[in-house]
């Protein structure tokens, strides 16, 4: 399959992708902007809001960091460490399950208004009640009163052990008390505190300035932060001339960039790439064709070929980068069996199955895998056809018109797992449509968020990401190396724990 998959790759272009080189390059080091007070980061995607609970894909929450901290921080390492918290403790009473924490005094916003336990609990009530609240399903359940002059005690009836981790990202982002009484329209304007506040909002740029009275002096290292969307050509003229200072850059950019100079650096982050069956549509009503699938899929094959080894078959739920990934399990659940996929196919009464695989149009990493499979998936006897269309449609089309059979996704852009566990495998789930149900995993996810020992949750979602493959749920394929290109002219950087959530706290030039 390897000599199949370098053909097919010529064939269709499918060597661009966006996992790049590592290690240093030659040539001469370009002047980063970096080093004049200004940090330019090129942006994966465009921002459409400022405001946190309108964020309508989690990767855009890099335009609001640098505005509004968080109740907590979760740093590259995955650590959870203190922000607008200075600590936090679990426990049960008989009221059930609670989350204390103490709140950093003295700190106000930038209008004046005190941050005190009252903010937390105004934003929680935003985030719960405020129209088209993306933040919404996060916190559906949670109650949070004062519980001390600085302390908020947090309850949930099924626990609080992810709110932690949760309320590192846009759920516990706090917004100015003053701002949401007086229902401030946060979409271009900012009411937080944070380590830059705004200067300009431009179509596809933003700019921020350093927050001289900000309480860590250490965050904004740089006088001006830059955040720009650019497409990858444009990127690329812009790491020629100097003008990025930090980026995200595909695989063809990575000798360019290490020739101009940058260091270029490989990662994994917590996207695990993957295809969701509806388990209500045939032929993947059965599940000796759902095996069959993933037994189609050569993922080694598919790492060596389509991404130059550059990264992880997985074969489970959880991504390489992630801390649930569980590095014994390997692909032990889905090992290549050509035969043996064809056999169950013939057995299950599903030859000549039409299949419509939907993707993200654009989006080279899923439509190179959604056509490699189709292959594999037509080699052991379905018809499989792939249908790029854009993003919207890919929802709409697989969770509510329920229409195609099978879609490619990739998940993990959640700051708590129990969040992607909730998207992709529970009964409810959104990229569930057929409503699938998995006791065991049912049961693993409640285990896990009624733990709040971090350690001991991420070896409940090791169970559970093998679970998930006893019914063949869906076909998780791999994960791939995200690559940084950072200016020379640059301090400080350290690759984030997903690409879609990188900091800028201490960075320099």
């Amino acid at each position: 399959m390897k000599k199949q998959l370098a053909v097919m790759a010529a064939a269709l272009g499918l060597g661009l992708v966006s996992a790049c080189g590592g290690g240093s390059g030659g040539g001469a080091a370009t002047t980063g902007s970096a080093a004049d007070g200004v940090l330019k980061f090129g942006a994966v995607l465009a921002g459409t809001t400022l405001d946190p609970d309108l964020i309508p894909v989690r990767q855009m929450v890099v335009y609001t960091q640098p505005l509004y901290d968080s109740l907590t921080y979760l740093a590259p390492d995955h650590s959870i460490q203190p922000m607008l918290a200075t600590k936090w403790e679990a426990g049960e009473d008989d009221k059930g399950p609670y989350l204390d924490m103490t709140l950093r005094e003295g700190l106000t916003f930038p209008d004046g208004t005190p941050f005190t336990t009252k903010t937390v609990i105004a934003n929680v009530r935003r985030s719960q009640t405020l129209k088209q609240s993306t933040n919404a399903a996060e916190l559906a359940g949670v109650t949070v009163e004062e519980s001390g002059p600085s302390t908020v005690r947090f309850r949930h009836e099924a626990g609080v052990g992810d709110l932690p981790r949760t309320l590192a990202g846009p759920s516990g982002m706090m917004i100015s008390d003053k701002a949401v009484a007086d229902g401030m329209d946060l979409t271009r304007q900012s009411a937080g505190i944070g380590p830059f506040t705004l200067q300009t909002v431009q179509p596809n740029r933003v700019v921020y300035k350093k927050n001289p009275a900000y309480w860590d002096p250490e965050a904004a290292a740089t006088e001006t932060l830059e955040l720009t969307y650019l497409t990858d050509d444009a990127k690329l003229n812009a790491i020629r001339t100097g003008d990025l200072d930090v980026t995200v850059v595909p695989e063809q950019m990575a000798k360019a960039a290490q020739d101009a100079g940058y260091k270029v650096d490989r990662a994994y982050g917590t996207e695990n790439f993957s295809f969701s069956f509806n388990t209500r549509t045939k032929p993947f009503d059965d599940p000796r064709v759902r095996e069959a699938v993933n037994l189609a899929v050569d993922r080694e094959a598919v790492c060596a070929g389509l991404f130059q080894g550059q990264c992880e078959p997985t074969g489970q739920f959880f991504a390489a980068g992630t801390t649930q990934y569980d590095k014994d399990l390997g692909l032990n659940a889905v090992p290549y069996d050509l035969e043996k996929a064809k056999k169950l196919v013939q057995e299950a009464g599903a030859a000549g199955a039409n299949v419509e695989i939907v993707t993200v149009a654009g989006n080279q990493i899923m439509e190179q895998l959604a056509s490699v499979v189709q292959e594999q998936m037509n080699t052991i006897g379905l018809k499989a056809a792939v249908s790029p269309v854009a993003p919207p449609q890919v929802v709409g089309k697989f969770t509510a018109e329920k229409s195609v059979a099978m879609a490619v996704g990739a998940s993990g852009n959640t700051f708590d797992p129990s969040a992607t566990v909730a998207r992709y495998v529970l009964p409810e789930g959104l990229y569930n449509p057929g409503g699938y149900t998995n006791d065991e995993v049912v049961k693993l996810a409640a285990e896990a968020v009624r733990e709040t020992d971090q350690a001991k949750r991420d070896e409940i979602y090791k169970k559970l990401s093998a679970a998930v493959m006893d019914g063949f749920q869906m076909v998780p394929v791999l994960s791939v190396k995200t690559s940084y290109a950072v200016s020379p002219a640059v301090t400080g950087w350290r690759n984030p724990w997903s690409q879609a959530f990188p900091t800028f706290r201490g960075v320099k030039g």
